[in-house]
């Protein structure tokens, strides 16, 4: 692969290896209400496993490896109405075995970029088929908080602000079938210390969509099947347009399982099915476990 500047396809490498770790993806039945005054306890592992590196399609032989782990405390409450849910996010983990072409890259470890958020329900009929019916959003607050180093390519922060506004629509179809709908726009402030670590990162408006189609076994178990795609949030070095597509499209699956009134348990398989740029996920391993308290 040829970069038309090295430093800022290094750089973007970083970004997107980031993203890939922790973006704000859903399971299966994350918005499902809880009773007000409900704590709840998530804990995620996600491996990823990367093989290609991609720009404007085209694949160059490249590897990576990561395992990212989640903290996040949920809170209930209600607010003027409305069911609400302050959170903190805390990722954290590793980056490791990073190649592009014959460029071997750092490995980077630490905590990522916390993120500050909350829920509102405008609709929440948890009675409502299997699977409830509900309309909520979400803004997320990404803080520029987490391992960065201007002088390495791979860094688990990102030294900017991030705005994430999710939309989230859960229908229930027929029986113990529903349908989940999320949609994401993110905006971006400017990291000052980029490129040469002296340049300024910009970049566009992003988007991601999901869907999954669910299944609710019973009232412990549900599987799901689900697609994912991110598109929008070109990138500019110092006003320069780096040429890096973010379109990617995702395929998942899966299973949930509540081993016992209070503690739930979740697999899911996931596998990047077209990248117009950065690393495509060959395989994705991410398990949840929460408690409610």
């Amino acid at each position: 692969m040829h970069f038309a500047n090295k430093n800022a396809g290094l750089l973007i490498l970083g970004a997107l290896l980031t993203q890939q770790s922790y973006a704000i993806d859903v399971n299966v039945g994350d918005y499902t209400t809880l009773p007000s005054g409900t704590n709840l306890g998530v804990f995620y592992y996600q491996h990823s496993e990367m093989d290609g590196y991609y720009q404007k399609g085209d694949k160059t032989h490249a590897d990576s490896r990561s395992d990212i782990g989640i903290a996040r405390f949920i809170h209930y409450i209600d607010i003027a109405g409305l069911r609400a849910t302050p959170q903190v996010v805390i990722p954290f983990g590793s980056v490791r075995n990073t190649q592009i072409g014959d460029a071997h890259l750092n490995n980077a470890s630490g905590f990522a970029d916390p993120i500050i958020a909350s829920a509102f329900w405008l609709i929440n009929q948890p009675e409502q088929g299997a699977s409830g019916r509900y309309l909520a959003v979400t803004p997320f607050i990404y803080l520029p908080l987490g391992q960065y180093d201007k002088h390495d390519a791979v860094n688990l922060g990102e030294n900017r602000f991030k705005y994430d506004v999710q939309l989230a629509w859960v229908q229930p179809l027929y029986g113990k079938w529903g349908f989940e709908f999320y949609q994401d726009a993110i905006w971006y402030g400017d990291n000052d210390d980029a490129g040469s670590g002296n340049q300024t990162l910009s970049q566009d408006t992003s988007y991601q969509t999901q869907v999954n189609l669910r299944y609710d076994l019973n009232t412990k178990q549900r599987f799901a099947l689900g697609y994912a795609a991110n598109y929008g949030g070109e990138q500019f070095l110092d006003g320069v347009r780096l040429n890096q597509n973010m379109e990617k499209q995702q395929a998942r699956f899966e299973f949930q399982h509540m081993m016992n009134a209070k503690t739930q348990v979740s697999a899911q398989l996931i596998s990047d099915t077209q990248v117009e740029s950065g690393f495509k996920k060959e395989l994705g391993l991410n398990f949840r476990l929460f408690y409610i308290f």
